[in-house]
C-alpha cells in the first residue's frame, strides 16, 4: 500500500502539526500545573484530539480499536528486527512517512479507506510517536 506522494506530504504535515501541538499543550499544562500544584495530563488526556479521531471513523472506542491494530501491526511495530523498531532504537524517534507507510498498509488490510484511511494513520501514527513505540506495544499489542 502507498499513499501518493501528495498524500505524504499532508499527512506528514499532519502529523508534524499535531505533534507540535502536544508539545505546545504540555508546555502549558506543565507550567500552569507547576503555578497551581495540579497535577499534569497523563497521553490519554493529552491525545484528546487522536482519541476523537479513532473513535468517529472506527466507529469504535479508542482503546478497542488500538488494541486491534496494535494486534494487527504487531509484526511492524514490535518485533525487534522490524524496520520502525530499529528507528526507534536507534534514534528514540521514527521518520513520518515510515510510520504512516507502515500504519496506513495495515489500516487497509482492516478495511479502511479514503478519508477515514488518512485521519486513522495520522492519528494512530501520532499516538504511537507520543507514547513510545516500546509503550504502544506493550499496552496495545497483546493478545
Amino acid at each position: 500500500m502507498s499513499f501518493t506522494t501528495e498524500e505524504m506530504t499532508v499527512l506528514s504535515a499532519q502529523m508534524d502539526d499535531q505533534l507540535h501541538e502536544l508539545h505546545n499543550l504540555e508546555k502549558q499544562l506543565k507550567s500552569g500545573a507547576s503555578k497551581s500544584g495540579a497535577q499534569p495530563l497523563d497521553d490519554e488526556q493529552l491525545l484528546e484530539k487522536q482519541r476523537k479521531q479513532i473513535k468517529e471513523n472506527a466507529k469504535e472506542s479508542p482503546d478497542t480499536f488500538l488494541h486491534k491494530c496494535g494486534n494487527n501491526a504487531k509484526e511492524i511495530l514490535c518485533k525487534e528486527s522490524s524496520e520502525l523498531s530499529k528507528q526507534w532504537q536507534k534514534w528514540g524517534d521514527i521518520r513520518n512517512e515510515d510510520v504512516l507507510e507502515k500504519l496506513g498498509s495495515v489500516l487497509l488490510i482492516m478495511g479502511y479507506s479514503g478519508a477515514a484511511l488518512q485521519i486513522l494513520t495520522v492519528a494512530i501514527s501520532v499516538y504511537v510517536i507520543r507514547v513510545g513505540l516500546n509503550a504502544f506495544c506493550e499496552k496495545y499489542c497483546c493478545d
